[in-house]
């Protein structure tokens, strides 16, 4: 995985990742859940009340309980905190699913005297299989909460993941400063939808829960809803934005600068860490960027940026280093977005290979070179409108399948 850059958008990064912003604490242990002996159970809380929270989820039809669980609970009222578990999902598991959910809760915050009603619960892993409770139990009496364990929290999460994937950066406001922290995971079932694999984020800023949400919401649709490892829509999707005002900085409001560069912090945190999941993502080799331009509308960008990042034609010529820039074109087509082909222009790194609908002159071997290349680029014009989106995608290797197809043994 790639460490995290000295500095974001402008933004400077701090160390502590999602528990650098004050108020915060966490912790992993080893629960016994996965048969690696790896860290599979941990929490995030804020010390501070009262807090503000926002999250989105899966659209998945079959979903965890978790989900079912923290969307009734965030209807009542906003979080302070997430417990959580990996290498088990939670999923297809009926009535006991939903009470093992409960009871997961409920041992937390009998553990670290919290009200059960503020906290959440995720799970991740193998679908169609109840929680081990003992081992669940186990884990939360043995697990201790601190600000210096942001580490332990991202490892606690990954399931096939390579690496953990946590950042932090510091925002200056007018009056004060106040941190953005992330910790993401997500290799494989990879294709968002209003939601993401796992992402916990907190902040020490003080946002009204409605802005909060709204904020969130846009923020996800252009980051990690533009990204996809294989297409798969995870039953257990989550993203979360808990927000607990410990920084003193007063209500972010929204209209004001503080409010816009309270904005352009989330979307830096949150774009970075959603390129972080596909470059870790299962058996990816290469990164590509998809940006289209000059469409008519977001939502036509967006569909078509994100067309090209699944399709699998496109990730396995990017994976060989194939020239073959008509799979782009082929599913741009097939995306549904509305364009004229005529009018379309397409780059691959620096080099032309549409204009104005018709094959441009190039040197194929640059193409190829390009492709060759650990980040790829690809830039597409519609000529038809404002609109603008970038998506992210990983190639397409032996070693996916692999993965996938010995996932439970």
């Amino acid at each position: 995985m790639h460490e995290p850059p000295a500095e974001l958008d402008g933004f400077r990064v701090v160390p502590g990742g999602t528990l650098a912003p004050r108020g915060f604490v966490g912790g992993g242990v080893t629960a016994g859940i996965k048969a690696t002996g790896a860290l599979d159970l941990g929490a995030i809380l804020s010390t501070r009340t009262p807090c503000q929270s926002a999250a989105t989820f899966t659209t998945n039809r079959v979903c965890g309980a978790s989900v079912t669980v923290n969307k009734e609970r965030l209807a009542k009222g906003p979080a302070r905190g997430i417990v959580f578990n990996s290498g088990n999902s939670n999923v297809f598991t009926g009535a006991r699913g939903r009470a093992d959910a409960l009871a997961f809760i409920d041992a937390f915050a009998g553990r670290f005297d919290v009200p059960a009603d503020e906290m959440l619960v995720a799970s991740t892993g193998v679908i169609g299989f109840h929680l081990p409770m003992p081992k669940i139990l186990a884990g939360v009496e043995a697990l201790e909460l601190t600000p210096d364990a942001s580490e332990a929290v991202a490892r606690a999460m990954m399931t096939t993941d390579i690496g953990p994937k946590t950042l932090a950066i510091e925002v200056p406001l007018s009056t004060g400063t106040i941190r953005i922290g992330g910790a993401a995971k997500g290799a494989g079932m990879v294709h968002p939808n209003m939601a993401t694999m796992f992402v916990f984020m907190t902040t020490d800023a003080e946002v009204a829960g409605g802005t909060l949400q709204k904020l969130l919401s846009a923020t996800v649709a252009d980051s990690f809803n533009l990204l996809s490892i294989d297409g798969d829509q995870s039953t257990s999707d989550t993203a979360l934005l808990i927000a607990n005002g410990a920084s003193g900085t007063g209500l972010t409001r929204e209209g004001t600068a503080d409010f816009e560069a309270f904005t352009r912090a989330l979307q830096a945190v949150c774009r970075w860490l959603a390129q972080e999941i596909v470059r870790g993502g299962e058996g990816v080799t290469k990164v590509f960027a998809v940006t289209v331009r000059g469409a008519s509308d977001d939502a036509t960008a967006r569909t078509a940026a994100r067309a090209v990042t699944t399709s699998s034609l496109v990730k396995t010529a990017i994976h060989g280093g194939d020239p073959n820039w008509g799979r782009i074109v082929m599913a741009l087509g097939n995306s549904g977005a509305v364009f004229d082909p005529e009018l379309l222009d397409i780059w691959i790194g620096d080099t032309q290979v549409v204009k104005q609908g018709a094959p441009a002159v190039y040197e194929e071997a640059l193409v190829a070179e390009h492709f060759r290349q650990a980040d790829v680029r690809i830039e597409v014009a519609l000529n038809q409108g404002e609109a603008n989106a970038t998506a992210w995608g990983g190639d397409l290797s032996a070693e996916y399948v692999a993965i996938n197809a010995e996932y439970m043994t």
